[in-house]
């Protein structure tokens, strides 16, 4: 089939989208289409993120644009565009034309984003657990997927690291704590505000109950009249 001429063209995915990690490291996908008008069939490459680790917003954002990708996980795109699959019947512009390579003859190279060229032969896709363990991150926050923080524990200053206390003969003493437990109780009773303020209340008290000691001093008797303080009474 003769190869078109440079211009614009309509085309539609003729396979499955495949991601990839190139040779050089960097991450891609291969993009099999066709050209609605002409059945010509050639494969499109783009690059998703640089061998460096940088992510290619403009080429995420196109995706994101043509096939409705959320721009989360790149996986997505070659879920979804299996036989069969919605992204098969959407439609879209290739820009290209014919060039001569490197080592003679013609080609179409498609320029929609940033292609590499490349023969028709799709490459091997890539571990997706691998991937995503190293770009999922980057790709989720681009897309504004935040993820469940942990309740955060309080900001500790940094102290010399006191001595080991060797633990009491006959067991903790009444009353005893530890510092988690006493965190817990506070929070259980602010529960709802702010954790600024929760954090504020925390230090303040230990100030109060304790001058002139930093958190990493206490003892678990400490720690224990610290979590009674919280459970019975705690400052506003």
């Amino acid at each position: 089939m003769e190869i078109p001429q440079e211009g614009k063209y309509v085309c539609k995915l003729n396979g499955q989208l495949v991601i990839y990690e190139a040779s050089t490291g960097s991450l891609c996908g291969a993009v099999p289409c066709v050209m609605v008008e002409t059945g010509f069939t050639f494969k499109h490459t783009l690059v998703l993120v640089k061998a460096d680790g940088t992510i290619q917003t403009k080429t995420t954002d196109t995706l994101k644009a043509v096939f409705g990708w959320d721009g989360a996980d790149p996986f997505w795109l070659m879920d979804n565009s299996l036989d069969g699959g919605a992204m098969r019947d959407v439609e879209f512009e290739i820009v290209g034309g014919p060039e001569t390579g490197d080592k003679g003859g013609q080609y179409f190279k498609s320029q929609w984003l940033n292609p590499l060229g490349g023969g028709m032969k799709t490459p091997a896709a890539a571990d997706r657990r691998s991937v995503l363990a190293k770009y999922g991150s980057k790709f989720q926050a681009l897309a504004g997927v935040a993820a469940k923080a942990a309740p955060a524990a309080p900001k500790i200053p940094t102290v010399p690291k006191a001595a080991p206390v060797a633990p009491p003969p006959s067991g903790p003493p009444q009353g005893a704590a530890t510092m988690e437990e006493a965190w817990a109780a506070l929070n259980e009773a602010q529960s709802g505000k702010a954790a600024d303020v929760i954090e504020k209340v925390w230090f303040d008290t230990i100030a109060r109950l304790f001058p002139n000691k930093s958190n990493t001093d206490l003892k678990p008797h400490e720690w224990g009249k610290l979590k009674a303080e919280f459970t019975d009474d705690i400052p506003m």
